[in-house]
């Protein structure tokens, strides 16, 4: 959703990527972090990032194929999928049963950096640095 993606054109170039290959895997990141540094009794730093990006990898017996990038874009999917797509080349080996599905939502929406709110981080450090 952040990346605006369509889900049907990364299924499509997904698959296209893994096609023939034993096994495969889109992996998608997206972090926040945040530092606050309270020295001598100040808030001397305070920073926040953002960082995302995705890999997608491919199997066929022996070889493996990988690309990633930070740019999660259709146009940087599409060269990931060109790229992994490489180790299928050359191969004739039988068919193997695509392995379980495992696609679990482990994290919800909620951002775990909104609570407390930075005044409240800011007084928590205060207490701390005083101790």
């Amino acid at each position: 959703d952040r990346a605006n993606l369509d889900r049907d054109s990364v299924r499509h170039h997904v698959a296209r990527g893994l096609e023939g290959a034993d096994d495969g895997e889109l992996f998608l990141e997206y972090a926040q972090t945040e530092a606050l540094m309270f020295d001598n009794g100040r808030l001397k730093q305070a920073t926040y990032d953002t960082s995302q990006g995705f890999g997608l990898r491919a199997v066929k017996d022996d070889a493996v194929g990988y690309a990633h990038s930070s740019d999660v874009s259709l146009p940087a999917l599409i060269r990931a999928a060109d790229a992994v797509a490489a180790v299928r080349g050359g191969y004739s080996g039988n068919f193997a049963a695509a392995p379980a599905h495992t696609n679990v939502r482990l994290y919800g929406d909620e951002n775990p950096l909104d609570a407390p709110g930075f005044e409240s981080k800011v007084r928590l450090l205060a207490e701390i640095d005083a101790y």
